[in-house]
């Protein structure tokens, strides 16, 4: 079963109730909560819930949204910064959102790790995407750039991961959650598909499972960062759930069947019972949403 992520509405719906009864017209009997809902909402959605048979399944990081953070938002405290207070402080609200997921019989909280601190040099990637020239001799030496300032940065980044890690995966097993690593977007944000080796490995227990997102390693290949197939073919018995949504180049978060991602291939590589969240942008109208289901679908993914 597809489930819907409320950041769908989230930005746009301030009411708890209509964000689930929205979800519900749709056809969606079950949903992903995510960092935009704040406390109020949050109390709201959890009446609406007790009184619909919809249910949540999975939970982004750092849901509900904390009254302290300058914006909602799933990297307003890093795991991999330098600084220990702000290490501390993700410690401290991801502890939180592992009891609400407990709170709610939510198995999957959803995290990103940080980011190296380094120059992504987005832009160039991205125009050297525009002028086709991602496999031409200047773009493999600014991959080649960034590639190797990643790798010079990288180790004591994932070092920082594993010292927060560790305490959560033990407050995450008391709790029976699993804790799910996300793929990102950016060439400097953790984990890449070589850093996933690490972090899947480095505790001796299954409380870290592996979080697809089917558009993240689409716009990583595009752009000549990873690929697909090493985060699929890897890590495919890790997996634990899966973002779905579309892509054009560098843009995601579109409805299936309105860009290029061969879902078919993703289906072929994904486990089975896999939980299956679609992460579509407000933008995205209720006839695409429908549009992309229809499309998924004869892509095997139901």
């Amino acid at each position: 079963m597809i489930a819907l992520s409320t950041c769908w509405q989230s930005s746009v719906t301030q009411s708890g109730r209509d964000l689930v009864e929205n979800l519900k017209a749709l056809g969606f009997n079950e949903i992903e909560l995510e960092y935009q809902i704040t406390p109020a909402i949050l109390a709201e959605l959890k009446s609406a819930l007790k009184l619909s048979d919809v249910r949540p399944v999975s939970l982004r990081n750092f849901c509900p949204m904390p009254e302290v953070a300058p914006e909602p938002g799933a990297d307003v405290w890093s795991f991999s910064s330098v600084d220990p207070e702000e290490r501390k402080t993700a410690i401290t609200y991801t502890k939180r959102a592992i009891k609400l997921a407990s709170e709610l019989g939510v198995k999957a909280l959803i995290v990103h790790c940080g980011q190296v601190q380094m120059d992504p040099r987005t832009n160039e990637l991205r125009e050297t995407y525009d002028a086709g020239e991602i496999e031409a001799p200047a773009g493999q030496r600014l991959l080649g750039e960034i590639k190797t300032e990643r790798s010079a940065n990288i180790g004591k980044c994932l070092e920082r991961v594993e010292q927060c890690l560790e305490p959560l995966a033990a407050t995450a097993s008391d709790a029976g959650v699993k804790i799910c690593l996300e793929n990102q977007y950016y060439a400097h944000e953790i984990p890449s598909s070589d850093d996933l080796e690490t972090l899947l490995s480095f505790l001796d227990n299954d409380t870290l499972g592996y979080w697809h997102d089917i558009g993240h390693a689409s716009v990583q290949e595009n752009l000549g960062l990873d690929s697909q197939t090493a985060f699929l073919g890897r890590y495919r018995e890790k997996i634990f759930g899966v973002h779905l949504h579309d892509v054009v180049g560098y843009k995601d978060h579109l409805a299936p069947g309105d860009g290029d991602v061969d879902f078919a291939f993703v289906n072929e590589n994904l486990p089975n019972d896999v939980l299956q969240v679609l992460e579509i942008q407000p933008t995205v109208t209720a006839d695409q949403i429908r549009s992309g289901l229809n499309y998924l679908a004869k892509a095997g993914i139901t």
